[in-house]
């Protein structure tokens, strides 16, 4: 039997991280909240599972959420893919787009979201 994906969500927003918890829990996986970037850190540094996925806000009380992403992959050996979730910025903004192609995050979805769109986003980021 194969383990649920563990997704990290991280989003200053509680009512954003309820969602998305009951969301995706819906849809099989476990789910860890964190409410701001040092916390996260911390926690990947230290977790005894794997993370499989992360859905990180772009604009958190501690950090931004491009730094977050960057330092995750320089301060961290996590290497789950990440989705940047955020109403501040919008997908063809040139900060997103430029760390699209940095490969910091693999997708961009903007609040609010609707359900079956960060399903399918989360599907095509987690595919093979």
């Amino acid at each position: 039997m194969t383990r649920p994906r563990q997704v990290l969500v991280i989003d200053d927003e509680p009512d954003v991280c309820w969602a998305l918890e009951s969301l995706l829990e819906r849809h099989g996986y476990t789910v860890v909240t964190m409410d701001n970037g040092a916390d996260a850190l911390r926690w990947l540094n230290s977790a005894r599972k794997p993370c499989d996925l992360i859905l990180v806000d772009a604009k958190l009380t501690d950090i931004d959420g491009v730094d977050l992403a960057r330092r995750i992959r320089t301060e961290t050996s996590c290497r789950a893919p990440m989705i940047m979730v955020s109403g501040f910025f919008y997908r063809d903004d040139g900060i997103v787009q430029e760390t699209l192609r940095a490969g910091f995050i693999q997708a961009f979805v903007t609040k609010p979201f609707r359900h079956d769109e960060m399903i399918d986003t989360i599907n095509a980021v987690l595919s093979p």
